[in-house]
């Protein structure tokens, strides 16, 4: 039942929104988009926003959002814009960032009776190892939908009021849909991605107060990362490195700092600029025109966001920048606290790299600097923990002001060149984070640790296989022991799956091609044991042959 409770909560937050699409459904194919998080999270999320804009321009489509949170826990799971029921839905579309998100697609998944919508999954998580969460779909899209979504469209105007068996058939004829009722090994998919860049339109559509970047303008101004981290899962599921050109960024730019937006006060909305610009890529200081673009958005008085930056070399104009439209913290991530473990890592940026970003950090008078570091990567030893005390001292005597540092245990991810290591115990990751919290706290820098007992339920479900359902199907209390039990429940360990595997050995995500070859990965695993150095996609490459994602242009044929 849905309650009035609901219903009001659903109209203060929509009174705060602009951009929201309302249609009605009559002889329209319906669909649910479903983020299992908080609205605060989703609402940053460019993909979701894409999503929603790209079945919204369809005449005959009607997109909702449905987000889980207190007020959907305590009541019917309903949409936002109408505050219809799910259930009532023709399909229920989740797409999955992160795997600990999986319990909460559990918990939606058990508030729909037996009547339910066509049940479609995509997304990062998912889309690297589809397995935990399969007997729950329908269908998974794997990779970036973008270029596939009309054909999906398409096929689900015609089909989705008829024969379920007969749709499920042609859903797995689409390239990049997994149809687990349907595959069996060795069948596989290959990953999706966009080869034309110029063909999407990665923006914002929709802004609100109530979320991490407000009513900043994201726009993805590259997608893949070239520079191949061997701890990276965004390294290896999202080649090639693609970017947009500095054209269109600049083209979007304009147009969003032209728009009226709302701001909000005791009158509701009232018109007025967007806040900033938001730059969203895996390495936003590595587009090939980072230079140039910053300094032109300094011109357009637009304050700027990133989502990450690189330090070998650093964008002296993108801090610039940064620090221009008022940004309160230079973030640069190390990961690792000696050059030895990144060299292990991958993770080419050198001591003297990091530490220009720091000084560089100090003159332009940031207000605090945050240094991110992972915790538990292989082959750490004490030794390279105390580097991380080592290298934040440094950047201490340098830079003047706040300091945090974060120290994030390291979880090895499918389709990696690590995804045969074993995960650092919890307790061992546990004790090198208090180390660092008695070692810089004395200092006045805060130290930052996410749990090491929830890293290791990503882990979890990050390398698990189909029997992970059940046990999610079964998580009554959706704790750290509640896991733990229900995986006791249906006789598993988390060590089973958090355990070191042979190199090359059979694993539940080879159901997803991603288009690197497992030789290549297995090379780049011998190279990490041997500390030497990564091999980079070339800058601009396209018809590269190293790691296979790329297909070498054939010589054409000479009339």
């Amino acid at each position: 039942m849905i309650s009035w409770k609901q219903t009001a909560a659903a109209r203060a937050i929509l009174a705060r929104e602009t951009g929201t699409v309302y249609k009605d459904h009559g002889g329209r194919l319906t669909v649910a988009l479903a983020y299992p998080n908080r609205y605060y999270t989703g609402m940053s999320s460019l993909a979701l926003q894409i999503l929603y804009r790209t079945f919204n321009a369809e005449p005959d489509v009607v997109c909702e959002r449905v987000f889980w949170d207190e007020m959907q826990a305590a009541g019917s799971l309903i949409t936002l814009e109408s505050q219809t029921a799910v259930a009532e839905f023709d399909v229920l579309a989740f797409t999955i960032s992160f795997e600990l998100d999986y319990l909460n697609v559990a918990a939606m998944l058990r508030r729909l009776g037996p009547e339910r919508p066509l049940l479609i999954a995509g997304g990062p998580a998912v889309s690297a190892n589809p397995e935990p969460l399969a007997p729950f779909f329908d269908a998974i899209v794997i990779g970036e939908a973008e270029e596939l979504l009309p054909d999906l469209i398409a096929l689900l105007r015609e089909g989705v009021a008829g024969d379920r068996a007969a749709l499920l058939a042609a859903l797995a004829r689409l390239p990049g849909v997994y149809v687990p009722a349907r595959h069996a090994a060795p069948h596989t998919v290959r990953r999706l991605w966009v080869a034309d860049m110029s063909r999407t339109e990665p923006i914002s559509c929709l802004y609100t107060p109530d979320t991490e970047f407000g009513q900043m303008h994201l726009i993805e101004i590259a997608r893949g990362c070239g520079r191949g981290c061997r701890f990276c899962l965004a390294g290896y599921v999202y080649r090639p490195p693609r970017e947009q050109s500095l054209e269109r960024i600049l083209s979007w730019a304009r147009q969003a700092l032209a728009r009226p937006l709302p701001t909000y006060g005791q009158a509701g909305p009232t018109g007025m600029r967007p806040a900033g610009i938001g730059l969203v890529s895996a390495a936003v200081s590595d587009h090939s025109r980072i230079n140039e673009l910053a300094e032109a958005l300094m011109a357009m008085d637009a304050r700027i966001s990133v989502s990450s930056m690189r330090t070998d070399p650093i964008s002296i104009p993108l801090v610039k920048a940064l620090a221009a439209g008022g940004a309160q913290t230079l973030t640069i991530a190390p990961e690792a606290g000696t050059d030895r473990l990144r060299r292990v890592i991958g993770k080419m940026q050198s001591e003297d790299d990091l530490l220009a970003a720091v000084e560089l950090a100090q003159a332009f008078q940031f207000a605090m600097l945050k240094l991110y570091f992972m915790v538990g990567l292989p082959t750490e030893t004490d030794d390279d923990v105390q580097g991380i005390v080592d290298f934040t001292l440094r950047a201490r005597r340098i830079f003047k002001r706040k300091i945090a540092i974060n120290a994030t245990p390291y979880v090895p991810k499918p389709h990696t060149p690590f995804q045969w290591e074993a995960m650092a115990p919890a307790r061992t990751v546990q004790a090198r984070q208090n180390f660092l919290k008695r070692a810089l706290g004395r200092y006045g820098v805060i130290v930052d640790a996410d749990s090491p007992q929830w890293a290791e339920i990503q882990a979890v479900l990050a390398r698990g296989d189909r029997r992970l359902a059940a046990v999610l199907a079964d998580l009554s209390r959706p704790t750290v022991a509640g896991f733990h039990e229900a995986l006791a429940r249906h006789g598993l360990t988390a060590a089973e799956f958090t355990a070191a595997r042979p190199a090359g050995s059979p694993q539940p995500w080879d159901v997803v091609e991603s288009g690197v070859k497992p030789t290549f990965q297995r090379y780049e695993y011998r190279l990490a044991r041997d500390e030497r150095p990564v091999h980079r996609c070339p800058p601009g490459a396209r018809h590269c042959a190293m790691c296979g994602v790329c297909v070498p242009e054939l010589p054409k044929e000479v009339s």
